[in-house]
């Protein structure tokens, strides 16, 4: 385990995280004013979608209680089309962990159901069994909301590009 398990995404809505960038480039924020931007989420969902842009490298890591900013690759992000967001996003799942080893799974399988998925994310961080599985509900919409997975019988595909694997990015969550 080389993760914490704040670095396993639990904001559902990809695009909803790609929105936290605009909201802080357009002076939200609190995670209050994040959560009303991207849509009438309550504080707590504010925090976990400014993780998950966290998590991606959108917003720069911070200490408790201060302001989220963004990172050069956000303020970029920010300011694109969603069609260049999209083309963001799945460099990103790519290069960062938790999506770049489940990726790397789905592409050493023919495909991974739930339970599957869930093992994955537990050799990265130290997740409880339900949390795991709760979680790979997060990690399976974002792979398939940007078209690098799809969902067949009840297992998760991986459906390319066929790019070769990379390095993951230097831990910012070790536990």
């Amino acid at each position: 385990m080389t993760l914490a398990s704040a670095t396993i995404p639990q904001a559902d809505q990809l695009w909803d995280v790609a929105r936290v960038p605009e909201a802080i480039d357009r002076g939200r924020c609190t995670t209050e004013a994040i959560a009303e931007y991207i849509g009438m989420k309550v504080m707590r969902q504010g925090h976990y979608y400014t993780q998950a842009a966290r998590i991606l490298g959108l917003v720069a890591e911070g200490e408790p209680g201060d302001e989220p900013k963004l990172t050069t690759l956000g303020r970029g992000f920010a300011r694109s089309n969603r069609a260049e967001q999209r083309t963001y996003l799945r460099r990103l799942m790519f290069h960062r962990d938790p999506m770049r080893s489940v990726i790397a799974a789905l592409r050493t399988e023919d495909g991974l159901d739930r339970t599957d998925l869930a093992r994955v994310l537990q050799t990265l961080a130290p997740l409880a069994d339900s949390t795991a599985r709760r979680r790979t509900y997060t990690l399976a919409a974002w792979l398939t909301a940007v078209g690098v997975a799809t969902w067949r019988d009840g297992y998760l595909h991986y459906t390319g590009p066929n790019l070769p694997m990379v390095p993951a990015a230097p831990d910012r969550g070790v536990a």
